[in-house]
């Protein structure tokens, strides 16, 4: 349970502060769906204030915190997570653990500190270890960043560009440094409001992007399990949100574990989602394949054996598939007549 509570006065400020350093903080833990394995291998740790039997979310106090406040947040929650992560170890559940950095951090020795101080007193070893720098801060200015990460880097931890798509500065950090994970924000992969033709290919493409640059792939949000599939079609490395599982204290992992399975299937065609992301990667295929321009008739059954396998034949079906063959061949497609074909076929899907 959470409830709003209003802040920016000095004695908020403190309140919330007080509660931090007086034992409120507890970390819940969000799983990571590892989309090739089908099991969760990842976690993110977020942090949680606790006041009786309320739980206050991070928006509701971060924002009230200055910076000495949230140096003591990253370094008591560290601790909570690696000893987590030690229990966990104990009854034969091994997670990389991921933990919150602001982007002000790459500019202030503290937090490289208190890092190292933790790998030692709580045995963590290079890799089982992930810090996600946030896009909704800014960078310090003049430090080197690049520099700052490399420190992380050498000591075994993993780096992660959360909220990928939210700031103007996101491609830019992608580019520029050496992240090993991005994570797309979920406000990307909402499907609420939108429909999936829409949206999936906002997640194709950056998922192409991240993944050409050397770096696993994370999309967060997912609701609706239905979309997993679709995921793994796109080759994404790992999905997150409430369609998995929401944020649990560490205690409760190990038998929601036990309980939660998951399959899925890069053949899967079972759903819509599932339908428009086999398009997409067929398209993509048409555009880098010769076999599109030609007339010869086994390049045209290649075709049709490709979607056929993922779209269900019938006699509407197969009237659709032909225009969209026919249209793609005869004028490309990236042509109005290809486009028109296509939404007829989306829309039978």
């Amino acid at each position: 349970m959470c409830r709003s509570t209003s802040s920016g006065s000095g004695k908020t400020r403190q309140r919330w502060a007080d509660m931090l350093r007086g034992g409120a903080l507890c970390m819940h833990y969000q799983p990571l769906l590892d989309l090739r394995a089908c099991r969760v291998t990842k976690v993110e740790a977020l942090a949680r204030l606790r006041d009786g039997d309320v739980l206050f979310a991070p928006r509701q106090f971060l924002h009230a915190l200055n910076s000495d406040d949230h140096f003591e947040l990253y370094v008591r929650g560290l601790a909570q997570v690696l000893a987590q992560r030690n229990a966990w170890r104990r009854v034969g559940i091994d997670m990389i653990v991921s933990v919150n950095l602001p982007p002000a951090a790459l500019g202030d020795s503290r937090y490289f500190e208190a890092t190292r101080d933790a790998f030692a007193e709580f045995g963590c070893k290079a890799g089982e270890l992930v810090l996600e720098i946030l896009e909704s801060g800014a960078l310090p200015a003049g430090v080197e960043t690049d520099g700052q990460i490399a420190r992380y880097k050498r000591l075994g931890v993993a780096l992660a560009q959360d909220d990928l798509g939210t700031g103007h500065s996101s491609l830019s950090r992608l580019r520029e440094l050496p992240f090993d994970y991005v994570k797309i924000d979920r406000s990307i992969a909402d499907l609420q409001n939108d429909d999936a033709a829409d949206v999936l290919p906002f997640i194709h493409h950056l998922t192409r992007l991240g993944q050409a640059l050397g770096k696993a792939v994370v999309v967060e949000g997912v609701e609706d399990t239905g979309l997993l599939d679709a995921l793994r079609i796109f080759g994404v490395d790992f999905a997150q949100g409430y369609g998995i599982a929401r944020p649990m204290p560490g205690e409760h992992l190990p038998e929601w574990i036990a309980k939660t399975g998951f399959t899925l299937s890069l053949a899967a065609c079972d759903s819509r989602y599932a339908r428009l992301a086999h398009l997409m990667v067929w398209e993509e295929r048409l555009l880098a394949d010769a076999y599109l321009q030609s007339s010869n008739a086994t390049a045209r059954a290649r075709m049709q054996t490709d979607i056929d396998a993922w779209f269900p034949f019938d006699n509407a079906n197969a009237r659709a598939r032909d225009d969209l063959f026919e249209a793609a061949r005869t004028s490309g497609i990236r042509s109005d007549a290809y486009r028109a074909a296509r939404q007829r076929l989306i829309a039978l899907m």
